[in-house]
C-alpha cells in the first residue's frame, strides 16, 4: 500500500505525458485504418496489395527510422541535464543524418518493391503485385518527407513536449485523409488512381508537414530550439544516434522481414491471397490496440532518458516500472470490444463480406488480440530501456522470437503438421510470449543504467579511467547529489566538472598529473 501511494504520483506523470502521445499515434494509425477502410472500396487484391505494401515499406524504413529513435534517447537526457546546447546539437545532427539515409534507403527501396512483392505474394494474383509496385514506388519517392516527419516529433516527445506534435500529427493526418481522397477516387479536374493515389495523397501530406514543424523549431516557439551551430556531420554523435537507433532499426527490420515472411506463408495456406487480406486487416485493428500502448512506450523514453540525465537512478527505476504496469493494463481493456466485435469490424473493413477472408479474419483476431497485453511488456521495457540508451535487447528479442521462432514454427504447424491457417497464428501467439519473457528479464536486469553512463561525456572525459566501485562512488555521492538540485547543470571539462545552479556552485577538480588515480579529485563549494 505504502508503494502504491508513492506510486501515484508517477502514474500521474506517466499518464499525462503518455496522453498526447496516445492520441497522436492513435490519429496516425487512424489514417491508415482509414487507408486500409477506403482501399476495401476498391475490392479485396487491393486490399492485399496494400497490406503486402505496407510490410516492405516498414522493412525498408525501419532503419531510417532508426534516426529518430536514436535522436529522442539522448534529447531526453540532454534534457533531464538542462543542456540546451547539447539539444541543439543532438537535434541538427538527426536532421542532417534523416536526410542522409533515407535517400538511400529511398532509392533501395525502389529497387526492391517487385522482387518483394512477388516473393510475398508467392503464385497469388498478379494485380497485387503490379498495383503494390506503383504504390511503393510513389511512397518511396517521399521517404525524407516521412522521415523528418518522425524525427521531429520524436525529438519534441523526448524533450517532453507531447503536445505540438499532437497538434501538428491532427492537422497533418486531416491533410492526409483529404488528399488521399481525392486522388484515390478522383476530384474535379483530378483523376482516379485508385491505389496509387494513395501514395500520392500522403507523400503531398507528409511535405507540408515538415515545413510547418521546422517552422515552429527554427522560430524558437518549442521546448526544442535550433541554436546557432552547423548541420556538417559530426560523425562521434551520428555514432551515437546510430549506436542507439540501428539496432531499433535492425529490429524492425526483423519484426517487419519476418510479417513479410509471414504473409508468404499464410497465401500458402488454404486461404490464399485471402490470408494476405485478413492478416493486413487483423495488424491494422490490432494497431488501434498497439497505439496507446506505443504512447507509454515514449512517454517511458522520454521519463527513463530525463531521470538518467540528472543520474536519478532509483526515479529513473519507478518510472519504468509504473511504465510497464500501466501499459498492460490500457492493453487489457483495448483489446476486449476487438475479441467481442470480430466479426463486425471484419465487414466493416470487407462490405463484400468475403466468406474465406471472414472466417480467417476472425479466428486471427479472437486468438492473437488476447495475448497483446503479455505483448505490452515488451513494448514498454523497449521503450524505458531506449531512454538509457540500451536498444540491443530489443533488437536481440524480436531477432530470435519474430525473426526465427515465429517464422519456423509457422512454417512447421501450418505445414509439416498440418494445422494450415491456425499453425501460423498460433506461432505468432508462441513468439509474441517469448518476446515479452526474454525482454522483462532484460529490464529487471538493470543493464541499461550502465549503457545511459558510458554515452554521458563524464564517463568519456573521467570515470572511464576509475574503478567502477570509486565510478560509483562519485556517481551516488557527487552528482546524483548535486543534479537532484533544481535547475543544476553539470558542465564537464579536462581537468574539472562544475555543478552549477542559481546561488550554488561546486567544483570537482581532477590532478593534471595522477588523472588515472581514482581518488586524485577534490571538491570546492562556492
Amino acid at each position: 500500500m505504502q508503494k502504491l501511494r508513492r506510486w501515484m504520483p508517477l502514474f500521474r506523470q506517466v499518464w499525462v505525458l503518455s496522453l498526447p502521445v496516445i492520441f497522436t499515434n492513435l490519429l496516425q494509425t487512424l489514417v491508415s485504418v482509414i487507408d486500409t477502410f477506403m482501399v476495401g472500396r476498391l475490392g479485396p487484391i487491393q486490399i492485399a496489395a496494400a497490406g503486402m505494401s505496407n510490410a516492405i515499406r516498414l522493412l525498408v524504413l525501419v532503419l531510417v527510422l532508426s534516426v529518430a529513435a536514436g535522436a529522442m534517447s539522448l534529447v531526453a537526457q540532454a534534457k533531464g541535464a538542462r543542456d540546451r546546447q547539447r539539444m541543439s546539437f543532438v537535434t541538427r545532427q538527426a536532421i542532417t543524418s534523416g536526410i542522409m539515409i533515407s535517400i538511400f534507403m529511398g532509392a533501395g527501396g525502389i529497387a526492391l518493391a517487385r522482387p518483394l512483392l512477388m516473393l510475398a505474394n508467392n503464385g497469388g494474383d498478379p494485380r497485387a503485385v503490379e498495383l503494390g509496385t506503383a504504390y511503393l514506388n510513389i511512397l518511396f519517392l517521399g521517404t525524407p518527407f516521412l522521415v523528418l516527419n518522425i524525427v521531429f516529433n520524436r525529438l519534441m516527445q523526448g524533450a517532453g513536449d507531447t503536445i505540438t506534435p499532437l497538434i501538428l500529427t491532427g492537422a497533418l493526418n486531416a491533410l492526409n485523409i483529404f488528399f488521399n481522397w481525392v486522388f484515390m477516387f478522383g476530384i474535379g479536374p483530378v483523376p482516379a488512381y485508385g491505389l496509387s493515389g494513395a501514395a500520392i495523397g500522403t507523400v503531398i501530406a507528409r511535405g507540408l508537414g515538415i515545413v510547418v514543424a521546422f517552422w515552429i523549431i527554427k522560430s524558437d516557439r518549442n521546448v526544442i530550439k535550433i541554436l546557432p551551430g552547423t548541420y556538417w556531420p559530426n560523425w562521434r554523435m551520428i555514432g551515437d544516434i546510430f549506436s542507439i537507433g540501428v539496432p531499433s532499426g535492425i529490429q524492425g527490420i526483423f519484426r517487419n522481414g519476418a510479417r513479410l515472411l509471414v504473409i508468404g506463408i499464410i497465401t500458402s495456406t488454404e486461404l490464399g491471397t485471402y490470408g494476405a487480406a485478413a492478416l493486413a486487416i487483423g495488424l491494422q485493428v490490432e494497431s488501434l490496440a498497439f497505439m496507446p500502448v506505443l504512447g507509454i512506450n515514449v512517454a517511458a523514453t522520454s521519463l527513463v532518458g530525463q531521470s538518467l540525465g540528472r543520474w536519478q537512478v532509483q526515479e529513473a527505476w519507478e518510472r519504468g516500472n509504473v511504465a510497464h504496469l500501466f501499459g498492460v493494463l490500457v492493453m487489457a481493456v483495448l483489446v476486449s470490444p476487438i475479441i467481442l466485435f470480430a466479426p463486425q469490424i471484419l465487414r466493416l473493413f470487407d462490405p463484400s463480406g468475403q466468406p474465406i477472408l471472414a472466417a480467417a479474419g476472425v479466428t486471427y483476431l479472437r486468438l492473437n488480440t488476447f495475448f497483446l497485453p503479455v505483448a505490452a511488456i515488451s513494448m514498454i521495457a523497449n521503450g524505458a530501456m531506449r531512454g538509457g540508451g540500451d536498444s540491443t535487447p530489443g533488437m536481440l528479442s524480436t531477432m530470435i522470437f519474430q525473426g526465427a521462432v515465429s517464422t519456423i514454427l509457422a512454417y512447421l504447424l501450418a505445414f509439416p503438421l498440418e494445422m494450415g491457417s491456425m499453425g501460423v497464428w498460433i506461432a505468432l501467439v508462441i513468439g509474441v510470449v517469448g518476446n515479452a519473457s526474454f525482454m522483462g528479464w532484460r529490464w529487471l536486469s538493470g543493464h541499461w543504467i550502465e549503457v545511459a553512463l558510458r554515452k554521458s561525456e563524464l564517463y568519456r572525459v573521467h570515470l572511464v579511467h576509475w574503478a567502477p566501485e570509486m565510478a560509483e562512488r562519485y556517481l551516488r555521492e557527487v552528482k546524483a547529489v548535486q543534479m537532484a538540485r533544481p535547475g543544476t547543470i553539470e558542465q564537464v571539462e579536462s581537468q574539472r566538472v562544475v555543478y552549477q545552479s542559481a546561488g550554488h556552485r561546486v567544483e570537482v577538480r581532477f590532478g593534471s598529473e595522477n588523472r588515472h588515480r581514482t581518488t586524485d579529485y577534490r571538491i570546492l563549494i562556492q
